[in-house]
């Protein structure tokens, strides 16, 4: 009896510590999702465009476990992620964003990935001129109350600054 009973919870034990395969999802359902992902993107590149950091960050998950890595190394919460953006669009006259390839691995019908590489020049108030070319930034998506959000950002480029009355 001892011994049925350690078969059936040793039997038990394997079956919970399986790894449960994830939804396979359909080519169709793939392509419905980057597409959403694809129109969150191109809003934050447009709102950037604009000069409107409000517009940009509603698409950043206003949590304490949001992960920004910056050009510099850096890495930023939400809240510092925030002020940086909102101190770079106020202090932009101009802000111009192409991009050049962008890929969107579907990790999950919940989680993707958009690798994105463009290039970007911005025009300071100040007169100060800056380019990033080559820029990729790396988001990760996750599907959070119905709205695709991005939880974690890491962006490298090749930064320059032309300051004024220097070329």
């Amino acid at each position: 009896m001892k011994a049925n009973i350690f078969v059936v919870a040793l039997l038990v034990s394997c079956l919970g510590c399986t790894s449960q395969q994830p939804e396979q999802l359909t080519p169709q359902q793939m392509d419905q999702i980057k597409s959403e992902v694809r129109v969150v993107v191109d809003s934050i590149l447009v709102s950037f465009g604009r000069l409107d950091g409000t517009a940009a960050l509603q698409y950043w998950w206003d949590s304490p476990e949001f992960i920004a890595y910056n050009i510099d190394g850096s890495r930023a919460d939400f809240q510092a992620n925030k002020k940086t953006t909102m101190d770079f669009v106020n202090s932009a006259s101009t802000f111009k964003l192409a991009t050049i390839r962008e890929d969107f691995p579907v990790v999950t019908k919940d989680l993707v990935i958009c690798a994105w590489v463009g290039k970007q020049e911005a025009s300071l108030k100040s007169g100060d001129k800056l380019r990033w070319d080559p820029d990729a930034t790396t988001f990760v998506f996750r599907k959070i109350a119905g709205q695709w959000k991005a939880i974690y950002t890491h962006e490298s480029a090749m930064f320059t600054t032309q300051k004024v009355g220097k070329k």
